[in-house]
């Protein structure tokens, strides 16, 4: 009885610290988030990250954990420093070809120690 005890315990152990993924800053990876409305990357969009979900925290900028303003001569916004983990990505910009407001989002498993990501993040009117 003892040792099924001390099996399971560890057993716990390891499955709670395997499956925790502190996702957020201070690594190494580096997302360039690319919002796109059908295939034309939308520049000077903003976009908002949550760390450790990979679902939607709704629409609501409050709700996220990084709001980056991206440059309007660019169609990626480089979000630096990030550590392994979940994340979801909600970006809202502006379609001049239509002339309306674009928004989407998507998740993320950051899965590496350091590197870059290119992220195309599909956004809709």
């Amino acid at each position: 009885m003892k040792t099924t005890r001390i099996i399971l315990a560890t057993m716990a152990v390891i499955a709670l610290f395997s499956a925790c993924k502190k996702a957020g800053t201070g690594g190494k990876v580096t997302v360039a988030a690319i919002p796109q409305h059908h295939g034309k990357s939308i520049y000077g969009a903003t976009v908002y990250v949550k760390f450790n979900t990979k679902d939607s925290p709704g629409t609501d900028a409050a709700n996220y954990d990084m709001t980056l303003v991206g440059d309007a001569t660019e169609e990626h916004i480089h979000i630096d420093g990030l550590k392994k983990g979940d994340y979801y990505f909600y970006a809202v910009g502006y379609d001049s070809a239509i002339s309306m407001p674009v928004y989407g989002g998507v998740p993320l498993t950051i899965k590496e120690k350091s590197g870059e990501i290119d992220l195309e993040i599909p956004v809709v009117e």
